[in-house]
């Protein structure tokens, strides 16, 4: 199965969201009423003007057929729906795959963004394993288990990270400078701060929401207390 990461913000902000995407990197793939479609060095990013914010964890492939047969053999349940799959996780996060024809994409993406939306859950191993049956490929993992990542084949990553409650967050990574990626998005007026975590730095964006930060991780290079696949 070839998916892309393509998670969807919707939000009452739908404009000032496609203007920080923009500023992180990322370049309108295409337009439908409320709904804009961002291209990113790797994976994509929806946002779709709505009453209320909130982020769902959805994937694109070319061939839904082919990713109902592969769920199948894989033991996940799925639902179509609109010319789309829908698939539930263990911990009862709703998970959505989109079919979208192979398309090339718009030129001018920042290579060094990827998308990197967190589904957090109380059941980090059961998120986990619902990623590794829809085909994407573990990359780094905590010892302690309360983190995972995968990268899919058809462009970006995605987390599963422990919390007491399942929900999704919009999150970044960049492998790059990210004190120049931050001082970019203050140069377009964006309000842009660098903070050192203990795993590398993170450039933080108010979310236009007023929900907190937009999270752009630097990509890991400190792996003490995780692990990469194969090492």
């Amino acid at each position: 199965m070839t998916l892309t990461v393509r998670p969807v913000r919707r939000t009452a902000h739908a404009d000032a969201w496609v203007r920080v995407v923009e500023a992180l990197g990322g370049v309108a793939a295409g337009r439908d009423g409320d709904r804009v479609d961002l291209a990113l060095g790797h994976g994509r990013v929806t946002v779709v003007r709505a009453d209320e914010s909130g982020t769902e964890l959805g994937f694109e492939a070319p061939d839904l057929l082919a990713v109902a047969a592969e769920c199948e053999r894989n033991g996940l349940a799925t639902m179509s729906a609109g010319g789309r799959l829908e698939l539930t996780g263990p911990d009862g996060l709703r998970v959505h795959v989109d079919e979208r024809p192979d398309a090339v994409p718009p030129p001018g993406a920042d290579p060094a963004l990827s998308t990197l939306p967190l589904w957090y859950s109380p059941d980090v191993a059961g998120a986990a394993a619902v990623l590794d049956r829809l085909g994407l490929t573990v990359r780094i993992a905590s010892h302690i288990g309360d983190w995972v990542d995968f990268i899919a084949p058809g462009g970006g990553l995605v987390a599963a990270h422990r919390a007491d409650v399942p929900s999704v967050q919009l999150s970044f990574e960049y492998d790059g400078d990210v004190r120049a990626l931050a001082a970019r998005l203050a140069g377009r007026g964006l309000t842009a701060s660098v903070v050192d975590e203990n795993y590398g730095l993170t450039v933080r964006v108010p979310d236009p929401d007023g929900t907190g930060d937009i999270w752009v991780n630097q990509i890991q290079t400190d792996l003490h207390g995780y692990r990469r696949a194969g090492g």
